[in-house]
């Protein structure tokens, strides 16, 4: 992945940002009208960092990572990321993987209050890896 790929997958994450911020605040239940569109943000997030972190981690010559969560992690060990933030984002890691593979049934309750996380963890990657 080229550094012009890595700039707008960091753009995409940011147009999903601004997408995530229209259900900022957003009551449960109008969350649940909505929530399919929500996973898909998340999903798109979650996929577009982790695409950029395992890039950014091959190009300084580490072993692929074995999973999304192992690639935030080592991220954040290696200095690409803060570690604060490589371990706020591996947890995101799981929840992409009960949206996409249905591993567990989702707790919306648990997704709806996952929003703000997701706007803070997201946007500071954008302002750690966009310096």
């Amino acid at each position: 992945m080229s550094p012009d790929v890595v700039r707008r997958k960091l753009s995409a994450v940011a147009n999903y940002l601004r997408d995530l911020r229209r259900h900022e605040g957003i009551t449960f239940e109008a969350f649940m009208e909505r929530h399919y569109e929500v996973e898909r943000i998340l999903e798109l997030l979650i996929m577009n960092a982790s695409d950029i972190i395992m890039h950014l981690l091959s190009s300084r010559g580490e072993a692929p990572p074995v999973s999304y969560r192992a690639a935030f992690l080592r991220a954040g060990e290696v200095g690409i990321i803060s570690t604060e933030l490589s371990k706020n984002l591996s947890m995101s890691a799981g929840l992409r993987n009960i949206l996409v593979h249905e591993y567990e049934a989702i707790d919306y309750s648990v997704l709806h209050n996952s929003i703000p996380a997701a706007l803070r963890d997201f946007t500071r990657l954008i302002a750690e890896l966009g310096n």
